[in-house]
């Protein structure tokens, strides 16, 4: 089974083309407006530490000596550390700077991402499943809405459970390796663009109760091609207003993706049973 990056990005923009589909309208409005009112509170916090990190990317590039007399532990390391690295490799300060800036904004999408997804579950849950009935003909097993509203928030806590887990592993790898910049800038990427795999291509998963091991194994088939949309994904909600809209194309396109790309025969939704 091979693995396509294109196939990633190819997804994202299926699910853009999707939403725009009349059917599936009425199930996008709640989204965007929930979307719209976060982007509002979490983007005004985020401009508001903005300034120090203008300052921090000024002593970077003027090798001014950085003040850490207010910063964590972990943020004085990874100062002194890109200080250290920008004055002996000048050529690298502006590398190092717009990889801060890019971790800045990977932080911001990454918190959107987090809240809106928790709040919207039910919601893309049933847009989800409009999606896999347009694609395939055939809608997900039926069940009352408030078992269906229950099930999916406890899935949203189950995935948030399993990012705040490894999430804290890669922190500590990314902050013993902060001297070097890169490793951690590379590392966080690729997290993050599994974490949007996994949250996107789990709501068709879900819809038909297949248990959340199931899906690392539907991602895993084809790698390459589940980052690259988790990393398009990701890129996505990095930029303002861009993000108020991407989490329902998101959710459809994680949908077809999985329908067409990453369900073989026997999974759920396809028309072959598995074979006892």
């Amino acid at each position: 089974m091979t693995s396509n990056p294109v196939h990633g990005i190819d997804a994202l923009v299926r699910g853009i083309h999707l939403i725009t589909r009349r059917e599936l309208r009425p199930f996008i409005l709640v989204p965007l407006l929930i979307n719209l009112v976060l982007f509002i509170i979490i983007s005004s916090i985020m401009i508001s530490q903005l300034g120090g990190l203008t300052d921090y990317i000024s002593s970077l590039l003027s090798h001014t000596p950085v003040n850490t007399e207010n910063m964590s532990w972990w943020e004085a390391i990874m100062a002194k550390g890109a200080a250290w690295t920008a004055s002996a490799f000048r050529w690298l300060a502006w590398i190092i700077a717009l990889i801060v800036l890019f971790l800045f904004f990977l932080a911001y999408g990454y918190l959107f991402s987090v809240i809106t997804n928790i709040i919207a579950a039910p919601f893309n849950g049933l847009l989800a499943e409009k999606v896999e009935e347009l694609l395939t003909g055939k809608a997900p097993p039926a069940e009352p809405i408030m078992q269906m509203v229950w099930r999916t928030l406890g899935r949203e806590l189950r995935k948030l459970g399993y990012f705040i887990f490894w999430g804290l592993i890669v922190f500590i790898i990314a902050t013993i390796t902060s001297w070097t910049i890169i490793i951690p800038a590379v590392l966080t990427a690729v997290w993050g663009a599994w974490c949007m795999a996994i949250q996107y291509v789990d709501y068709p998963l879900d819809n038909h109760q297949r248990p959340f091991d199931e899906l690392k194994t539907v991602l895993r088939r084809r790698k390459l091609t589940s980052l690259t949309f988790g990393g398009t994904v990701m890129l996505a909600k990095m930029v303002p207003i861009l993000n108020i809209f991407i989490m329902p194309a998101a959710v459809a396109g994680g949908t077809a993706l999985w329908i067409e790309r990453l369900r073989i025969e026997g999974d759920p939704g396809t028309q072959t049973p598995v074979l006892q």
